[in-house]
């Protein structure tokens, strides 16, 4: 018999998986009179249902950071925000307690993110075209594509790892400051928030443009979520994203490691 908390995350992965889907079919309805009998259909509707995609839907981006950061870190923001916390502290210890729920966002949001990679493979290799081994992908540099491999498996298997690994950075942020919130309420929405808040601050450091552009992609989420739909790069190199995506995983680790270690002395401090 599942507990209560189990079927809760039962209840989220599976609702998370069906947006999935859902989304997938779109794509593949969207793409249906573009012809398939080409060895790149696979990766290129594979790529459209990835974050930031041009077949993302609305729903799909909501899901992704509404699901996939606080999945992992749920349990911990739960026992934090309903007095339970120092029971569990006093046997365990308030370094135990935030490295081990700091290991589980991340750990919950890598293992979302790659379990719908799973299903938009199966999907698309099911109902829209299998995937074509290509050991030398030249194609994509006559398109002019992103692309981190010319070996088209190496190239999608590093997408997917440091994809996951990016959402992961993402989640562990995100229980960082859920952890000077204190209503539940408020910590789940925290993901879809604070992206959209970082996308807004985007845009109008975009629009003003200048040096705070170029800074603001610092910060710039979609480094570790997708660098190929970032719009700042002009001259797709593998190079350029593997800095950006360090940079940006860089920033946010300090940052989360920052705020962790706030909430710990002010924590320790007052127990």
């Amino acid at each position: 018999m599942l507990t209560r908390t189990r079927k809760i995350y039962v209840g989220a992965v599976v609702i998370y998986l069906l947006i999935i889907a859902g989304q997938v079919a779109y794509a593949i309805y969207d793409n249906a009179l573009i012809s398939k009998n080409n060895a790149f259909a696979f990766e290129y509707l594979f790529n459209t249902v990835q974050p930031f995609g041009v077949d993302e839907t609305m729903i799909g981006a909501i899901a992704i950071f509404l699901f996939v950061p606080i999945v992992g870190a749920a349990l911990a923001i739960y026992i934090k925000n309903n007095h339970e916390l120092y029971n569990v502290v006093s046997r365990t210890g308030w370094n135990n307690f935030l490295t081990k729920s700091t290991a589980y966002a991340f750990l919950g949001a890598v293992g979302l993110y790659w379990l719908g990679c799973l299903l938009e493979i199966l999907l698309i290799s099911i109902f829209y075209k299998g995937f074509v081994y290509v050991p030398y992908n030249e194609t994509v540099l006559l398109r002019g594509d992103g692309y981190f491999s010319l070996n088209n498996l190496a190239n999608l298997l590093i997408k997917i790892i440091l994809f996951g690994l990016g959402w992961g950075i993402y989640a562990t942020f995100i229980f960082s400051v859920a952890l000077f919130v204190k209503k539940n309420s408020m910590c789940l929405f925290l993901g879809p928030v604070v992206g959209f808040m970082i996308t807004l601050t985007e845009n109008i450091s975009s629009d003003i443009g200048g040096t705070l552009f170029i800074v603001s992609n610092i910060w710039d989420t979609t480094n570790i979520m997708n660098p190929m739909e970032n719009a700042m790069v002009k001259n797709p190199s593998p190079a350029i994203y593997y800095l950006n995506y360090a940079t940006t995983a860089f920033f946010y680790i300090t940052l989360t490691a920052v705020l962790l270690r706030i909430w710990y002395m002010k924590n320790v401090e007052r127990s």
